[in-house]
């Protein structure tokens, strides 16, 4: 559970986006990186709003492999996947604003024994509508947020979103590990997570996965259900209690 050292020393920050194409469009399905880590000349504050540059732009069907985001102002907004995408090995030092998103209406985004540190608020973030999926397995999240959260506000917002999480360790939960929208038919399927220290059944802590009534073309606020406690084994929240398990 630790980022490897990188390849290429202390790292190189590029001036801009890099889009990693397909095979269709001149590119490559798989990209092994190596161990290589890698940002961008981000300038804007990783807790201040929108605006980051995205470090990589993943078009559909592309793989990445053994890829290191360089943490802090450089991580900006991490990876955004523009279709089916796999983050294989990916791992991030500091997330900035979001680790990786899922922006393509009914793709699928897979992350795979990965590692991501350190995030204020999300480390997933999950805008695609139309049955999409994210899929977080064999993977490490510690200090942050939220591990995922459906889109609350975005613009023409709706869904369904789909979440399923297999043999995850978390560690240091400030708000949720899923956040999903109910009016939506969001989907949270957790199985074989692990929380450091392991769940107080009494405090609810850390909260598992939320309900929230999400809101569209930023009217208003999305709103946490339930007072927010965790839901278990909900039409949205398919998760029972024995599959939290302590480490």
């Amino acid at each position: 559970m630790a980022i490897p050292t990188p390849t290429n020393g202390d790292g190189e920050i590029r001036t801009q986006t890099t889009v990693l194409k397909n095979a269709a469009n001149g590119g490559q399905d798989v990209y092994d990186f190596n161990n290589q880590k890698i940002g961008v000349n981000n300038t804007a504050d990783c807790d201040d709003g929108e605006g980051q540059k995205t470090v990589f732009e993943v078009e559909d069907g592309v793989t990445v492999k053994n890829l290191i985001i360089a943490g802090g102002l450089p991580g900006g907004n991490g990876i955004v996947c523009k279709g089916d995408c796999t983050l294989d090995h990916v791992y991030w030092e500091d997330v900035c604003e979001d680790a990786a998103t899922n922006s393509k209406d009914g793709a699928t985004m897979r992350i795979n024994s990965s590692i991501a540190l350190h995030s204020a608020d999300k480390i997933f973030q999950h805008n695609a509508k139309g049955g999409s999926t994210t899929i977080v397995t064999n993977s490490y999240i510690a200090d942050f947020g939220k591990l995922w959260r459906s889109c609350g506000d975005c613009t023409a917002n709706g869904g369904p979103r789909n979440l399923i999480i297999d043999n995850v360790r978390v560690d240091r939960v400030k708000t949720t590990v899923a956040g999903a929208n109910q009016n939506y038919g969001d989907t949270v399927t957790i199985t074989n997570l692990y929380v450091k220290g392991g769940y107080d059944e009494d405090d609810d802590k850390p909260k598992i996965c939320q309900e929230y009534r999400a809101v569209t073309d930023h009217m208003g606020e999305s709103e946490k259900l339930h007072g927010g406690a965790s839901q278990w084994n909900t039409g949205t929240c398919h998760v029972s209690k024995s599959d939290i398990k302590s480490w």
